[in-house]
């Protein structure tokens, strides 16, 4: 009896503990981890907020760009951190549901690794063509993709970029040719010399070229049109279905992060994404802030696992080595 009534006390100690810790969370410094180079839309996500954050709960949101194997060495390192509220994520689609299909041996497991908990924001892509295309229309260059089979190349930044194209092959009817970049840059310099047809990537990175005239924007890869390009058709106004992409943001923790400190953090996220200035900033980069609970950011991966797991099958995407 005097043992239980020991052990007992023990536990109750050890959850007082825990629950004055995660009320005095946080009371250092908070790492943000950025799996990719600095200077990207990304990187501009993660350091806007978390700066408002910072500021709002008085210790600073430091920002450490972990770039390299296709985001796989900043998630991994945030992966096999402690659980403890200091060192988070800033993940995204090829993060949480793309990379795993590509690379089946990665070394974490983002379901079972990471805590979702807030997601921060989205933007489109754009569907752009080169202008040698002679098309102006999203319909037009599905008609003349239909009469010329194989004839056209769509390009590639990335893995969700790839399934991106090839998810407008199979909604549109259509075979194009694709061709693999390491990055959006070499990409749209292809775009830009006639060297592909198509590319899909996202509203930023298009935009100023659609602008300049040096290539022809068909849709945005939302339902509606975007308020940065109001000009641009939406994909539904072209006649296809199911084609909404967008290159989504969102900070995760390590598996296990107490619920109080995963609720803490949210709520301080949810705040800096309705401050003006944060708001005003990520529309200039053509970015909606989206916020939401931990919960209803967890089931939007689970949905983006399940969907994009079922185009890569349709897609007959190939698995790679790391």
């Amino acid at each position: 009896m005097f043992a239980w009534k020991k052990m007992l006390s023990g536990m109750i100690l050890t959850g007082a503990l825990a629950g004055t810790a995660c009320a005095a969370y946080p009371d250092q410094p908070i790492r943000v981890v950025v799996p990719f180079p600095p200077g990207g839309v990304a990187d501009l996500i993660a350091r806007t907020v978390s700066q408002k954050v910072g500021q709002n709960i008085g210790q600073p949101l430091v920002i450490e760009n972990k770039a390299g194997a296709s985001a796989a060495i900043g998630t991994e390192y945030v992966a096999r951190s402690p659980a403890d509220g200091y060192t988070l994520l800033l993940a995204n689609l090829p993060v949480m549901a793309i990379n795993e299909l590509q690379f089946p041996k990665l070394p974490y497991n983002a379901k079972k690794d990471l805590e979702p908990v807030v997601m921060l924001a989205d933007q489109p892509y754009i569907i752009a063509v080169h202008p040698s295309t002679g098309v102006k229309t999203l319909g037009e260059f599905i008609d003349l993709a239909k009469k010329s089979p194989d004839k056209f190349t769509f390009g590639s930044a990335s893995s969700s970029t790839y399934l991106a194209g090839e998810l407008f092959k199979i909604r549109a009817g259509i075979q194009m040719t694709h061709v693999p970049y390491k990055g959006s840059a070499p990409a749209i310099n292809d775009l830009l010399g006639g060297h592909i047809t198509l590319l899909q990537d996202p509203v930023i990175t298009l935009l100023p070229h659609v602008k300049a005239d040096k290539v022809v924007a068909l849709a945005v890869t939302a339902p509606k049109r975007v308020d940065i390009a109001p000009e641009i058709p939406s994909y539904t106004e072209a006649g296809l279905v199911d084609m909404n992409i967008t290159s989504w943001q969102g900070i995760v923790a390590p598996a296990g992060t107490p619920k109080e400190i995963v609720e803490k953090l949210n709520a301080e996220f949810n705040k800096a994404l309705q401050d003006s200035s944060v708001i005003e900033q990520l529309q200039k980069q053509g970015v909606t802030p989206v916020g939401g609970s931990a919960q209803q950011f967890a089931d939007f991966v689970q949905q983006e696992r399940e969907r994009w797991s079922d185009i890569a099958r349709q897609a007959n995407f190939k698995p790679e080595s790391m």
